[in-house]
């Protein structure tokens, strides 16, 4: 499940927020028994006496450090936030375990011209919204909401009546074969909702002076440990419509599916700054039980009549949710960031509309439900965020 990296850094910025305890002396000193930097010597105090030996330049950037490092010790503040808002935009590449079944075949040549592998999304927007607060110097809680859109996927094609969709079922219905043209459609849309507890643990430290200044640059890394509840729910529609005759004599044949995950899931986030920037990640993983539900609507031959009423089927079982991330962050102020990162999600025994076709004519055909279907989307992410 999710694993949390946070921590602000306290670096160049005025400390506008300080976590309960963190500035009141309590905390021991973050850089006792830090020794100094490679190539100066160690750290005098503050005085106007030069030590012997070290030149005015050499002085001088050893008084900014101890100014530094003194002003640190009275604000201790990492992180310097107690709240934080994320807002990214997902552009995210979707694959699917559907396999490689035949959807229409050519009748003059008996072989395939569309397989659902032509299905394949393009790649899918979505948003992702997490709000969180720190309520103790441990511990601390958030929401999160995740959608991906415009997963919308599909193929068509056409010949001089001789398209035909899969046996039996396609010679039993008359616009099933013979046809002139055959498009497939497959949309869907996936909503994912967690809650999560989570206990975090930030470390202050004196770095080195990436930021190209003369003296001592304090970074901020957190590790957070969290454990939670999700909730995701996919939903799909995947439809052939078939067009054939002369006058046109449209037929089809629509399945829509929806598969729901209730579970537990733990992860790690970890995060680290330094100057304006800072980068963080997570990966989360969740055990869930899942509820899968299809529906066929009647399929109608305008000779052959009803070939198959309408239809449906319900499982349960268990499935997997994994997600990874990886971002980048540029602090424009104080409090406001510029994100952007990598992507990972991955959800297994899903019940995928293009798996629940059936050609069959048996007694019973339509009636099942094929709910072992994977789910993997990756693609970058582009947001916001705000800490306070």
């Amino acid at each position: 499940m999710v694993g949390l990296w946070g921590g602000l850094l306290c670096l160049g910025f005025t400390c506008a927020a300080v976590v309960p305890g963190r500035a009141t002396g309590q905390d021991p000193d973050p850089f006792a028994g830090i020794p100094p930097a490679a190539g100066q010597p160690p750290a005098a105090a503050a005085t106007d006496i030069a030590a012997p030996g070290l030149d005015a330049t050499q002085l001088e950037a050893m008084q900014a450090d101890d100014a530094c490092m003194q002003s640190l010790r009275q604000c201790c503040c990492c992180p310097n936030w107690t709240h934080y808002a994320i807002f990214d935009v997902l552009f995210l590449q979707r694959n699917n375990g559907i396999g490689n079944a035949p959807l229409v075949f050519n009748s003059d040549t008996g072989q395939p011209v569309m397989t659902a592998q032509d299905l394949y999304p393009s790649t899918a927007t979505g948003v992702r919204l997490f709000y969180g607060h720190l309520f103790t110097d441990t511990l601390g809680w958030e929401i999160g909401y995740t959608g991906i859109y415009g997963m919308f996927g599909s193929a068509t094609v056409t010949g001089p009546a001789n398209l035909e969709l899969p046996p039996p079922l396609g010679l039993a219905v008359n616009n099933f074969n013979d046809a002139d043209q055959v498009r497939a459609t497959y949309w869907s849309t996936l909503n994912i909702f967690e809650a999560n507890v989570f206990c975090y643990d930030c470390c202050q430290e004196c770095g080195p002076d990436w930021c190209g200044l003369t003296r001592c640059r304090p970074n901020c890394h957190c590790v957070d440990w969290l454990a939670g509840f999700i909730w995701a729910g996919l939903d799909e529609q995947a439809n052939l419509n078939v067009l054939c005759c002369t006058p046109p004599e449209p037929a089809s044949y629509n399945v829509r599916t929806s598969t729901n995950y209730f579970g537990a899931q733990i992860g790690q986030r970890g995060r680290r700054e330094w100057c304006r920037w800072a980068v963080e990640g997570w990966w989360k993983t969740a055990l869930c039980g899942t509820s899968a539900f299809q529906a066929a609507d009647p399929i109608v031959g305008t000779i052959s009549g009803v070939e198959r009423g309408a239809e449906s089927a319900t499982a349960s079982g268990v499935g997997f949710i994994g997600q990874l991330n990886g971002t980048l962050i540029y602090k424009i102020t104080q409090h406001w960031g510029l994100r952007a990162g990598y992507n990972f999600y991955w959800l297994t025994n899903a019940a995928l509309a293009p798996a629940q076709w059936d050609f069959a004519t048996a007694q019973g055909a339509g009636t099942g439900i094929n709910d072992n279907g994977t789910l993997f989307l990756h693609g970058a992410n582009l947001g916001t965020e705000y800490r306070w």
